[in-house]
């Protein structure tokens, strides 16, 4: 037969123990939760990253597709502008022979 004294002492092991059971799953947990932490910011990190890149790259093109446009409207500009300076000259040239018959 164990005296009260003995079971005070077993309890007090018992305790002690659970007590540092508890401990270690508490770092545990803690150091899980550290690792899952940064582990999600890595990927929110990444997962930025790779939005940012996607995003330069759609302006990019955005880009590249409005230099076109206003090179190709500028182009079409410039070819009116020379066939109205074609007929100009050739009305020009049309009335300084009118003038120059007309003269002689």
């Amino acid at each position: 037969m164990t005296s009260i004294m003995e079971r005070i002492a077993d309890a007090e092991k018992q305790a002690d123990a659970i007590l540092e059971e508890a401990n270690r799953t508490a770092r545990e947990r803690v150091t899980q939760a550290k690792n899952d932490a940064e582990a999600a910011l890595a990927a929110a990190d990444e997962a930025q990253r790779r939005q940012t890149a996607e995003a330069l790259q759609r302006a990019r093109e955005e880009g590249e597709r409005i230099a076109e446009q206003v090179t190709a409207e500028a182009k079409a500009e410039t070819e009116a502008l020379h066939d109205r300076a074609a007929v100009n000259v050739s009305e020009a040239v049309a009335s300084l022979m009118e003038r120059i018959e007309s003269a002689v």
